[in-house]
């Protein structure tokens, strides 16, 4: 029950709409550390589809993976504003504190309350996706980092 020093503020989750090739992602603002501009990437042997390589940033070796494919989807050609997310890590699987995933753009900030999210039942969702949402600024999905994370834990 909520006191009368309490408000529907209370619910309110600073958010990011994250560009990505075929859709928005949605994340909390905290989940990003920061956001670079695409660089090379020191490649790896033998990696998975999904690793696009290593990003040196911060004096840590971040690995940087494409959601699109990691998702199942196909990956089309980047933007030419395309960025790279520096995630933080929200599990302990990964031996990196951080992962990134390349973006198309920058990510918007939003506020979002309970009121201004619903799960949007009509749209799939592929095994990188926890849920498809909509919200006042359009349809987005909110991944799954925990798996995102295990999968960057096979290359760390």
């Amino acid at each position: 029950m909520k006191t009368v020093a309490q408000t529907d503020q209370d619910a309110i989750v600073a958010s990011l709409l994250v560009p990505m090739q075929q859709k928005n992602l949605l994340v909390p603002n905290v989940s990003i550390a920061e956001v670079v501009p695409r660089s090379e990437l020191e490649q790896a042997d033998n990696a998975p589809p999904w690793h696009l390589g290593h990003l040196h940033w911060r004096g840590e070796r971040v690995p940087v993976i494409s959601f699109e494919v990691a998702n199942s989807q196909v990956r089309g050609q980047d933007v030419r504003d395309a960025r790279i997310a520096v995630f933080n890590a929200v599990s302990n699987q990964a031996k990196s504190r951080f992962f990134g995933m390349l973006i198309q753009g920058i990510p918007r900030m939003v506020k979002l309350g309970d009121a201004d999210v619903r799960e949007d039942g009509q749209a799939a969702k592929a095994q990188a996706e926890k849920m498809a949402v909509i919200t006042q600024l359009g349809k987005a999905s909110i991944p799954d980092l925990e798996y995102l994370e295990s999968l960057v834990a096979r290359v760390n």
